[in-house]
Order: C-alpha cells, then structure tokens, then sequence
C-alpha cells in the first residue's frame, strides 16, 4: 500500500509545528487531514471536548503535535496546571480513545523536558523521565497516555524548537544588542542547551511515519551552543563589534522564579539556565535524519526574523 492510500491526521496543524508536518507529509504522498483549535485546519476544534474528538473522522495513523506550553498565546498568568492538563492529558486521553484500535501508526510528541533533570552530560532515550513542572509534568502524563494505545506508537522528543518566528530568549538579545549594544545574560552562560529546527524536526516525523518507527527518538540540530556562543552569534550575524554584557546571579534568578511562582520564568526554564540541555540523536540518526540546521545557524536565523520584525 503506498503513501497515496494513506490518511494521517495531524493535530495542532496550525501550530509552528505542525504546519510543516502537515505540508512535508502531503509533499511525501500522503492524503492529510488537519486539526487545530485554531487557525484554518480541515476540522476545526478543541481536541479536549469529548465531542469534537469523537466526530473525528477514520484514519490511518495520527501525527499529535497539538499542546500548549509557555509561549502560547493564550498562557493564563493563574491556574496553569489545569490549562496544561486539559489541552495536553485530556485532549490526549480523548484523542487515544476515539483512535484505540482503528490505527497503523500513532505519533506522539514530546519534550526533552520530560527528562529527569540532573545534569548529565546529554540525554538519552534511556535516561529516567520525571517532569518538574506543570508544562513538561502534563506532556509526560500524555506520552503515559499514548503508550496505551493498540498501535504501534512512535514517540518524537524534541529540544527547544527554534527558527523564524519562534524567537523566546532570543527577542531580548536581539534587541538589546542591536539597538543599544549590550546582553542581559542570566546565569554564567557557560552551560550547552539543544535547539533544533523547526523543518529538521518536520523531517524526522515524516520519516518515522514512513517508517512506522516505535520508540523514543531524541530531535536536537548539530553543535549545542551556550548563551554566550548565542549572543557571539547574534553579533556577528548583525555585525556589531563589541557587546558589554551585564549578568543576573543564576541563584538571583532560581529564588525569584520561585518567589514569583514560577509566572515569569518557569520551572523548567530556570533549570535550564544552570546546567546543560543537551540530547543524543543517535536513533534519530540511525533512520536517516539529517538536519540541516546547525544550532549557530538557528541563532543567526532567528536573529535576522527578530531585527526584520522590529
């Protein structure tokens, strides 16, 4: 049976995510059927009403790129936990039960997030799991849920998604450093974190769909980079000569994501200000994934949209 006979439905299609998942799957022959709460999809809807989900039409396999996570739009600043339950373990529960035994293949992404944070060297697919809050806890508890499913289940375990258009961090860099020549840096920013490309991690989900791939596979694009290599990069991408960089204490920044409940800095982006995020692909690699994005030309990459944006 070709790609041709083959329906997916993705979730989240309008998402930075799932656009090029949707767009990379139809380009790879398959007929797709998009979701989202939001935006222009095939089936618009809130994949955590009951309802919807069960009107949701047969498939053959299920891309679930929908969730919400700090940078959604749509962010309360109060009662957190119960946005990430309902838009990623509820949706994910019903999403599951209307799919139970009906699919080839289902696609559940995650985070690296979901990784006990300790501080290893890098992250492996083995390495134990436990989420420190309300965000990569409720992406965990909806990777417990996939793995209920009568299907065969692939899970996608991405780093910090960057590109053009998904700036976070880099906004203020950007900013300050263009405009005024000088970094907020939090923390020594010493420490290597894990980016990958918005097109590379499209890719490896459309190759563990043709794959119909089972387990864990880690997305991280080539050459982790510290915030001090990020803000070098952002310099050198805008061409600045010098840039003073003013620090902020790690432990100033621990006490007042704790002391403001984690509303301004959450948990685990705090975390990842004082120790190194790094992920093994070697799975992924084993596949055939190739990005084609290094970490320094996601940096610069997103320089460029931050500065035409402005």
């Amino acid at each position: 049976m070709n790609n041709l006979t083959k329906t997916v439905l993705v979730t989240g299609a309008a998402g930075f995510l799932g656009t090029p998942v949707s767009d990379k799957l139809r380009a790879a022959g398959y007929r797709v059927v998009t979701t989202d709460r939001v935006g222009r999809p095939d089936l618009l809807g809130d994949l955590a009403d009951k309802k919807f989900t069960e009107s949701l039409p047969p498939v053959d396999m299920v891309v679930h790129c929908a969730a919400v996570q700090y940078v959604s739009a749509d962010l309360p600043f109060f009662r957190r936990k119960s946005y990430f339950a309902r838009d990623n373990i509820v949706a994910t529960e019903n999403l599951v039960e209307r799919y139970r035994s009906e699919l080839d293949y289902f696609l559940q992404i995650g985070t690296s997030m979901m990784y006990d944070q300790t501080g290893l060297t890098e992250y492996a697919i083995d390495s134990p799991q436990k989420g420190v809050g309300v965000y990569s806890k409720s992406k965990l508890a909806a990777v417990r849920i996939a793995e209920t499913i009568d299907a065969p289940l692939g899970i996608m375990v991405p780093c910090i998604i960057g590109g053009p258009g998904r700036e976070g961090l880099f906004r203020n860099f950007v900013t300050t450093i263009a405009k005024f020549g000088f970094a907020i840096r939090p923390g020594t920013g010493k420490f290597q974190t894990h980016m990958v490309h918005v097109n590379d991690a499209a890719d490896l989900v459309v190759l563990l769909v043709q794959q119909k791939a089972t387990g864990l596979y880690n997305a991280a694009g080539p050459y982790p980079l510290s915030i001090n290599q990020w803000i070098e990069a952002i310099k050198s991408e805008l061409g600045v000569d010098k840039v003073r960089i003013i620090p902020i204490p790690y432990p100033l920044i621990a006490f007042g994501a704790w002391l403001t409940r984690y509303r301004f800095i959450a948990k685990e982006q705090a975390l990842m200000l004082g120790q190194a995020h790094v992920l093994s692909t070697k799975e992924s690699h084993a596949k055939g994934w190739q990005p084609a994005h290094s970490n320094e030309r996601i940096a610069r990459d997103i320089a460029n949209y931050v500065v035409g944006n402005n």
